[in-house]
């Protein structure tokens, strides 16, 4: 029997469904995330926030660190408008404790200084779901998973071909365009999109602060995804990532100033997997290979073409296998293993290392309406030689008056990196390797038969022996401490109205001096009203403040602010929808990182197509 697709009037209907910002998942809604493997929401007892493409087209998000900005628990930092440095903190834990994963890949860049990702180079136009889940996930993903895990699950092909298109134009010349076509045909799926994302920008010093350059930015993107089934129990897949792109950036002296220089990074990545299921589908197993690349070139715009004043090459590659029992109803083991070497080629570093990992995960529910996991993990470092990390969970459901308690506790590790160890003048040898444990506990509660939801989780993190950066180089300091409140809620008030709010508080800091520790506001939080007046307009309003924080850089403390957007979407027709939006209606001047600038009132308007 063929299948339907869906038009935009389908889409733009789940969009409603799921909520202007993204908060907890819907009872039933299926996470992969928490577990690495399919499990239902109501059984978690992690913290999960699921972010779906419908959630990203009424956002009208250009990229994934717009999306993550209202996400409970998440902080994030931006230094100077697009393209520049955008780092994403979990839980006041750093930003290099944030593990990205985009289709099975782990996109951590060894040849940073403190491997993380950029998110500034991360657009949205491909994205058929994000998985945030908070808290230490180091069991199932390595040691270095301390704040949580952002998972990334680009679109895949289903049923008669289908192309997608998008052009977006608006302020500081800026253009998004993207195209598409994905399907299924048999045992076969596919899909294929293209992305460009160009701007003139701002001056990424603050223009405050009298400087005047604007410092542009594009970005070429490519995603691929191919599958086949070979029989029913047998099936491959691969992926691809693609990203190119040019970003001018300011120089630092003891803040931001304007410079010529400029930055062109590439990135490239790729995961092959076969799975196979035996014992009449009660075991599945997962063999994968997955390889990352990032180069990226300093130029000051004098040198010929391919001389490298400054540059920094970093990759990764990852051979691992899963397995899943299915043990009986409620009761599923996940275990594997894991080789990952990580190396770094730089102006003045070349290394690499190897780490080993080894873990298991029982799920089960000794009782009635309670779900439990307990695992542990053991990574062979290279350098730092043996360590173990462990997880638990719990939720527990109360049907008499649909609440949802849910509570989780681990450990992690990491080791220093490439860079923190080896650098002629910054690293240093004798860094210990950092060791954390967390825990949450919460309360999830339904209300009107479920049209409203509340969602409330307390969070406590602790890392001994955190690597920081000092005037002569990277250090040990003894431990920090994060600890705070995360609050969700959503309501359907009628079919043409919904609210949604998120808030966040954190208390963050250095246990031996006292010290806040930086990029960590203490008070953040969203609102957002949709409005439906007739069936084919839709109407959001989107307001996100964020409360004082300190900057390290400058041991200053930051304002807080509050930014409003508008949107409007409209279709067209079943295939073809209009949308315009305006970000910073007030035109507020604020900060996200000392010295450096943001955008004021920008508009814009997009066309999107599906066919």
């Amino acid at each position: 029997m063929p299948k339907v697709r869906p038009n935009l009037a389908q889409v733009k209907a789940a969009a409603l469904v799921a909520a202007l910002f993204p908060t907890p998942v819907l009872a039933g809604e299926l996470v992969v995330t928490a577990n690495r493997v399919e499990t239902e929401s109501e059984k978690l007892g992690s913290t999960v926030t699921v972010v779906t493409a419908a959630d990203i087209e009424r956002q009208q998000a250009r990229t994934v660190a717009e999306v993550l900005r209202d996400v409970p628990g998440l902080a994030v930092s931006n230094t100077g408008g697009a393209g520049r440095d955008t780092a994403i903190r979990i839980r006041g834990a750093e930003a290099y404790h944030t593990k990205l994963i985009v289709d099975g890949v782990d996109l951590s860049d060894p040849s940073r200084g403190q491997p993380s990702y950029d998110f500034g180079h991360l657009l949205a136009t491909d994205i058929e779901r994000i998985e945030v889940v908070r808290g230490p996930q180091s069991l199932l993903y390595g040691g270095d998973a301390v704040g949580g895990v952002i998972n990334i699950i680009t679109r895949r092909g289903e049923g008669a071909p289908k192309v997608t298109a998008m052009a977006e134009a608006g302020s500081l010349h800026s253009y998004t365009g993207s195209a598409g076509i994905s399907g299924s045909q048999d045992r076969i799926s596919y899909a294929l999109t293209a992305s460009r994302f160009e701007t003139d920008g701002i001056s990424a010093a603050d223009s405050r602060n009298g400087n005047v350059e604007r410092d542009p930015y594009w970005n070429n993107s490519l995603t691929a995804r191919l599958g086949v089934r070979l029989t029913d129990t047998w099936g491959v897949e691969a992926s691809g990532r693609y990203m190119r792109s040019r970003v001018d950036y300011d120089d630092w002296t003891t803040r931001a100033v304007d410079d010529s220089d400029n930055m062109h990074q590439t990135e490239r990545s790729g995961r092959i997997a076969t799975d196979v299921m035996v014992l009449d589908g009660r075991l599945k197993n997962v063999f994968a290979y997955s390889v990352a690349e990032t180069e990226r070139d300093i130029d000051n715009g004098v040198l010929f073409w391919g001389d490298r004043i400054s540059f920094f090459d970093g990759e990764s590659q990852k051979l691992e296998y899963q397995g899943t029992a299915r043990l009986a109803a409620d009761h599923t083991l996940v275990f594997g293993a894991e080789a990952k070497t990580e190396a770094t080629s730089q102006s003045d570093i070349s290394a690499d290392v190897s780490d080993n990992g080894y873990y298991a995960d029982y799920q089960f529910s000794p009782v009635q309406s309670l779900f439990l996991t307990a695992g542990g993990r053991i990574d062979d470092h290279q350098s730092y030689g043996t360590h173990t990390t462990g997880r638990g969970t719990a939720a527990y459901l109360v049907d008499a008056t649909a609440t949802r308690l849910h509570a989780s506790y681990g450990t992690g590790f990491r080791a220093p990196s490439l860079y923190e160890l080896f650098h002629p003048t910054w690293g240093n040898r004798g860094l210990r390797p950092e060791e954390s444990r967390g825990w949450d506990a919460g309360i999830e509660q339904n209300f009107l038969d479920g049209k409203a939801v509340v969602d409330l989780t307390w969070f406590d993190n602790r890392i001994q022996d955190l690597i920081q950066w000092r005037a002569n180089g990277y250090t040990n300091i003894a431990s920090t401490r994060a600890e705070g409140l995360e609050a969700s809620a959503r309501w359907t008030l009628t079919e043409q109205w919904r609210l949604n709010a998120g808030y966040t508080y954190t208390e963050s800091r250095n246990n031996v001096t006292g010290q806040i520790l930086a990029r960590r506001p203490k008070h953040q939080g969203s609102l957002g009203v949709g409005w439906t007046p007739i069936e084919r307009l839709t109407a959001d309003a989107a307001l996100r403040a964020v409360g004082r924080q300190y900057d390290s850089a400058t041991g200053r403390n930051l304002s807080g602010f509050a930014t409003l957007d508008l949107r409007l979407a409209y279709d067209l027709t079943d295939a073809v929808q209009v949308y315009g939006r305006v970000e910073n209606i007030a035109d507020k001047t604020y900060q996200e990182v000392d010295t450096y600038g943001t955008p004021g009132r920008m508009g814009f308007v997009g066309l999107r197509a599906v066919f």
